[in-house]
């Protein structure tokens, strides 16, 4: 692809810059990352993007075909297995750095100049090997209460001053993120933050011009609310059950009859 239909395809939030690598998104997330890219390159230059969870670099590709990202870093520990906060292990089969390279090859021969890899999670990678700051970095690592708080914490001192971080699978997620934005006021770090299309959630530090952008607005919904209907979700999976039982197994065992 050349320069010109690359420019042509971010503007209008083409999500078939994601056709060559599949990705585990939906057309939601894609068009949200799109947009936040569109609105950290139309401010840059050059920019610098940061990835933590790359598996086969399909939310990388965007940016490796994009001309204005100088550099980017992609941070995973490649496990073949991992644990996560809904219960279940989930698989990675064949999960390595090689592999998501020859993906990356075989739509940009020159991303090995590009790309910088840590076979790593952030608890064991030394800062100063990130030497630049950060404009976008996106979180989708282990879904563990642990490992989302400390993937931001890294993403946070990494970032740029006006940086934007984004979280995949925020459902997943949502206590941890609910506690890393009480954490970010208790530091009088101003953000904004807002869930956005897809499983997507946005925090956009200081004045990072995100949410002043057309597309985001139209994709973000308030943090707040979200937040507020997260719990209701939360309540109806997990106390309603308990609460309705005495009440509805005398009906329950008389249909069995």
């Amino acid at each position: 692809m050349n320069r010109h239909e690359f420019e042509q395809k971010i503007e209008r939030l083409d999500v078939s810059l994601f056709d060559a690598i599949d990705s585990q998104s939906n057309e939601g997330d894609r068009r949200s990352w799109l947009a936040v890219q569109r609105v950290i390159r139309r401010v840059k230059s050059e920019y610098t993007y940061l990835e933590i969870g790359s598996h086969l670099g399909g939310s990388l590709q965007q940016h490796v075909m994009d001309p204005r990202c100088r550099k980017i870093f992609s941070i995973d520990k490649r496990p073949l297995a991992q644990p996560d906060d809904r219960g279940q292990t989930y698989y990675y089969q064949g999960n390595s750095t090689e592999r998501m390279l020859r993906n990356l090859r075989a739509i940009c021969p020159t991303v090995d100049a590009k790309v910088v890899c840590f076979d790593s999670d952030t608890s064991g990678l030394d800062l100063t090997l990130i030497p630049e700051p950060v404009d976008f970095c996106f979180i989708d690592g282990e879904h563990t209460r642990e490992a989302v708080t400390a993937d931001f914490e890294f993403c946070l001192r990494v970032s740029a001053p006006n940086g934007a971080i984004c979280f995949h699978d925020a459902s997943a997620i949502d206590m941890p993120i609910d506690g890393i934005l009480r954490s970010l006021r208790q530091q009088a770090i101003r953000f904004q933050a807002a869930k956005l299309g897809g499983d997507t959630f946005g925090v956009f530090l200081r004045d990072c011009p995100a949410l002043d952008d057309e597309a985001v607005k139209a994709l973000a919904t308030s943090s707040r609310s979200w937040f507020r209907q997260r719990q209701l979700v939360r309540l109806t999976k997990t106390v309603l059950p308990g609460w309705l039982g005495p009440v509805t197994r005398p009906f329950g065992n008389w249909l069995r009859r």
